[in-house]
């Protein structure tokens, strides 16, 4: 049946594209869309048989939005029927955004960016070697991120109030080129700046002591001597200062503040121009207050320029320059600015080719992780800030979203052992030490049974008992005296490992690390990423799945539509594979079942992460919440010698699966298990360029393009050729073009 005639061609103010529709996007609309959404039994009632073609008239332009949309994700049509060429999807896409743009729809392009939406880019043409760039990226001030402030204010050990640079909401990763300092960053930025301030111009604060000697912590007074002598002679000198001094004083600012040196250019015009003038209108100590202020709001203590500043190349493209270069290795790699040997390189010449950023980025990488490792085993500090090239780590936190366990409410009564900030740092450690081997990084990551758990032993807490009490720290003795172990990070007896399956009665904490767990393999099913992927209540085979699908499978699952009701209904007489029978509705499936065969099979695993093989049912044929506690219950008190208890109806946990649609027909298949499962996926050449994509998208700060498929494919080359080295991917990355060099979008 032939679409409807087009409608409104001769009212409209801004004229449609009237040939191209007839010669093109009509005939394409009824050749691959109208089979399924045409009259009224349309799929999901939605119909294009009678669109408007005009789509400047503004009738059917939520129509027409939900067209490109299903276009631009590659869900229409769907992948059972027939597909358009690649060239002729695309121009119709072109061709539906440039008519939306005339009248200012169409999607938002700042929206774009974001790091959630990346994989709108078709893979398959982004690894098929068509697109040979040259790669850039576009000139940005790189808005500096929470860590870098943090490391700041603690490694000077500065007074301060909020941070002042939140990371990015949304998915995704949490610092991206996009953000920018708005007011609000401004003013919590100023506000801070007045401790800070304070803090080199009259020392820190401090607590004075009472009559009984101990300090009053209900007062503070500062030390009233600045931090540095260059801003005594100002801020607590009685003659007036002359330029020897006000020279000293903008050095140390510049050293304080922006960690470097200024050139000779900045000395003169905030030494004479700046602090001399503020000097003699205000006097010496508020001058220094206004220099170090202004330094705190400048643009270089907020952004990361990357502007390309260096050498134009005949293409059009700029170089970073080598102080740039250094800048963005450093916060790359690490938290603060160039350390020692970047800055040296800078400044003999040494830090201009990509030979030299290679031999930079390897020493940066080559950390004594193995020593860390031993001091972080048995610590129970659990966010391992302090670890060697701290991004890195980052990195697979961001990527697996495991630092999510912190935000999933669990009820303790449920699981008085579940310990959040504990598993959150043995999925670190596990992380750490696959990086220490550095060998088939992803395969290892997705399927090793090799875990980290740090749990002191007895012995080793009460050595740590010993030594509190021969110290006899009043803290220490008054938190044992409440039945708090230091050692142990909380109370004594925790038992967080019980999250693994292991038993505190038997459990014989094994001393080599790491070791093997049963019935784990890799970080899909460590409990911390299954908690992190959960419900406060329940586990969430939609959540994992929609996960897999987009971050391992570099697909793109739509948003839910406004007005459909996403909730499940309670129902004590159900598992959750049963409730999800709802999400089969026509209208729902054409996106859950890209999500729920994928996280179907990990309800092998409860929502704390633990094994189980069963579902309970009381006599009632309630489903119990707390099965893995009854039956423990039950085995304990029969191996006690107990009286005999009546084993709970159990019911075999269904965890089959699907790979389906994954653009990888090797990879596409029914699987019996989460470990059938991962371990498809670890053997996957797709998921292995997917994991790739989220590496680029982490270190260069944006979404990658088509332009940008030489840098990807030389990355998935060296990670491959490196055997599953995640240090070459690295040096592959921050080597490239897209990494190093610049060029206006608009030029």
């Amino acid at each position: 049946m032939a679409l409807s005639a087009p409608l409104g061609f001769a009212s409209e103010p801004v004229p449609t594209d009237r040939a191209e529709y007839q010669s093109s996007v009509g005939p394409f609309l009824e050749r691959y869309c109208l089979d399924c959404h045409e009259g009224g039994g349309a799929k999901a009632g939605f119909r294009l048989d009678d669109i408007d073609a005009a789509i400047t008239s503004g009738r059917d332009v939520e129509r027409w939005e939900k067209t490109l949309e299903m276009l631009s994700i590659g869900d229409m049509p769907p992948p059972e029927k027939r597909q358009p060429e690649k060239a002729e999807r695309r121009q119709i896409e072109a061709w539906i955004l440039a008519e939306l743009r005339k009248i200012g729809r169409g999607p938002d392009d700042s929206r774009l960016k974001r790091p959630e939406f990346g994989n709108r880019v078709d893979h398959e043409e982004l690894f098929s070697g068509e697109h040979r760039g040259p790669a850039s990226s576009p000139p940005r001030l790189w808005r500096k991120n929470h860590f870098i402030y943090q490391r700041f204010v603690s490694t000077q050990r500065f007074s301060g109030g909020g941070n002042p640079f939140p990371p990015l909401g949304g998915g995704g990763f949490k610092d991206y080129g996009q953000l920018w300092a708005g007011e609000s960053t401004i003013l919590s930025l100023r506000n801070n700046a007045g401790p800070i301030v304070a803090d080199l111009i009259d020392g820190r604060l401090r607590h004075p002591k009472g009559p009984d000697g101990k300090e009053d912590r209900t007062q503070s007074v500062r030390e009233g001597k600045s931090r540095y002598r260059e801003f005594d002679a100002l801020a607590h000198g009685g003659a007036a200062p002359d330029a020897e001094a006000l020279d000293a004083a903008v050095r140390r600012a510049f050293q304080a503040i922006l960690l470097r040196e200024p050139d000779a250019g900045e000395l003169e015009r905030y030494s004479a121009g700046f602090l001399r003038q503020a000097v003699e209108i205000g006097g010496a100590s508020d001058a220094l207050k206004s220099l170090l202020t202004a330094l705190i709001l400048s643009p270089e203590f907020i952004y990361r320029g990357e502007l390309g500043l260096g050498e134009q190349l005949p293409d059009g493209r700029r170089m970073l320059s080598p102080d740039e270069i250094a800048y963005a290795l450093a916060y790359a790699i690490t938290d603060s600015g160039p350390d020692a040997e970047l800055r040296k390189a800078v400044e003999e010449g040494r830090l201009a080719t990509k030979g030299d950023v290679e031999r930079e980025v390897r020493r940066m990488l080559q950390v004594d992780l193995d020593r860390f490792w031993a001091h972080e085993l048995t610590g129970v500090e659990g966010y391992l800030e302090s670890c060697p090239n701290p991004r890195v780590l980052r990195f697979f936190r961001e990527f697996f979203g495991y630092q999510k366990v912190f935000d999933i409410f669990k009820d303790k009564e449920r699981n008085q052992h579940h310990r959040p900030l504990f598993i959150f740092k043995d999925a670190d450690l596990f992380v750490l030490s696959v990086l220490v081997r550095d060998r088939d990084v992803l395969r290892e990551l997705l399927t090793s049974d090799r875990y980290v758990v740090h749990y002191a032993s007895p012995e080793q807490v009460e050595r740590r008992l010993e030594r509190f009490t021969e110290r006899n720290s009043e803290r220490e003795l008054a938190m044992l005296a409440k039945g708090i172990t230091p050692a142990l990070g909380g109370y004594r007896g925790g038992h967080y490992f019980t999250a693994y399956g292991f038993e505190y009665e038997t459990w014989d904490y094994p001393t080599e690390q790491p070791f093997r767990v049963p019935n784990r393999a890799g970080m899909l099913t460590h409990p911390a990423w299954l908690v992190a992927h959960s419900g406060n209540f329940d586990t969430d085979p939609i959540r994992r799945g929609k996960w897999i699908r987009e971050h391992l499978l570099a697909d793109t699952i739509p948003d839910i539509p406004i007005g459909v009701d996403a909730k499940l209904e309670e129902d004590p007489h159900q598992t959750l594979r049963e409730r999800l029978v709802k999400t089969e509705a026509e209208t729902c499936w054409r996106c859950h079942k890209k999500m729920n065969p994928l996280g179907l099979p990990f309800e092998a695993f409860d929502d704390f992460g633990r094994f189980r093989e069963h579902h309970y049912y009381d006599g009632d044929g309630k489903l119990g919440g707390t099965y893995y506690e009854r039956e423990r219950a039950i085995q304990l008190g029969a191996r006690r010698g107990n009286t005999p208890v009546e084993y709970p109806t159990l019911v075999p946990i269904d965890t089959a699966g699907e790979l389906v649609g994954t653009g990888d027909p090797e990879l596409d298949g029914e699987v019996a298990d989460a470990f059938e499962l991962v371990d498809r996926l670890a053997r996957s050449e797709r998921v292995r360029q997917s994991f790739v994509r989220h590496a680029f998208r982490y270190w260069m700060g944006r979404n990658e393009t088509l332009a940008d498929s030489p840098t990807l494919m030389a990355a998935d080359a060296a990670y491959v050729d490196g055997g599953g080295s995640f240090t070459e991917l690295l040096v592959s990355l921050l080597t490239s073009d897209s990494f190093l060099t610049r060029k206006d979008p608009e030029r």
